[in-house]
């Protein structure tokens, strides 16, 4: 890594940091002060739990949101770093680097705040904790060491967070390359046009449901999910290795095209 890529990474990591803090902050805030401002108004301030508020949290999707805005986040810093002598190729390395650690830590924080503070919180067993994770389907994939399995969700969801920031990054550099009205249209229409297709696929998949034989999908799909192929269908015992391997391909074809549309910036007059 050049000294300039560790220098723009160090900055936008410690750009990304505050902004997670202050999210962070706000939801704890959200969560604390109010319930506890409804607790004195209706009177049931015996009720109040601050604990119980604090550990019913769920940091995954704030984490979620979080790493997908910060990666949409394209055009200011590019304008201020472009004019500092930093090339569009070391701003784009810097904001992978960056991804990869805020992502890395995110995924940390809320395992120690799921498996230390929320499932305690609640009389869930560590098993029980990692069974009611997005991992679920693979709990037991590795066998009955809870906490080869626990590490393996970790690396799942620290590649999910590596594709969702690719993700926001793709499309933030995308909506920099228009102009204000441009923008505005894309960002209307393309959930539109997304549900108005998705809706026509349900309607002709349903009308001609018995015209059609999708057995074929459904096998790709079991495929792809690691459904296993002999054996019943347990909770916990579909094999991962698909799943990571589409995540990765998707996060490699997501960050191609993160890059071209990056080499495509210019600064707006």
């Amino acid at each position: 890594m050049s000294i300039k890529v560790r220098n723009t990474t160090r900055y936008l990591l410690t750009e990304q940091l505050k902004m997670t803090g202050w999210s962070v902050l706000a939801l704890f805030v959200v969560f604390g002060i109010l319930p506890l401002l409804f607790a004195v108004i209706t009177g049931n301030i015996r009720q109040y739990s601050p604990l119980g508020n604090f550990a019913s949290l769920s940091l995954g999707p704030l984490f979620f949101m979080l790493i997908f805005i910060v990666g949409s986040l394209t055009y200011d810093n590019f304008k201020l770093l472009i004019q500092n002598g930093i090339s569009r190729q070391t701003y784009f390395q810097a904001r992978v680097f960056a991804l990869l650690m805020l992502s890395g830590l995110l995924v940390i924080i809320n395992a120690i705040y799921y498996y230390g503070i929320h499932a305690p919180y609640l009389h869930w067993s560590t098993n029980t904790a990692l069974m009611r994770t997005g991992y679920s389907l693979y709990s037991h994939a590795l066998g009955n060491q809870v906490w080869l399995n626990i590490l393996a969700s970790l690396c799942f969801n620290w590649i999910f967070y590596i594709g969702v920031g690719l993700t926001g990054i793709a499309c933030g550099t995308l909506l920099a390359l228009f102009g204000k009205w441009a923008k505005t249209i894309l960002i209307i229409g393309t959930p539109i046009i997304g549900m108005l297709i998705i809706w026509i696929m349900v309607i002709i998949m349903t009308r001609n449901q018995s015209n059609y034989n999708y057995t074929g999908l459904e096998n790709f799909l079991k495929f792809i999910i690691g459904y296993p192929s002999h054996g019943e269908a347990t909770t916990g015992y579909f094999n991962p290795t698909m799943p990571f391997i589409t995540m990765l391909v998707g996060c490699g074809i997501i960050g191609g095209l993160a890059y071209l549309f990056n080499r495509k910036l210019r600064i707006r007059n």
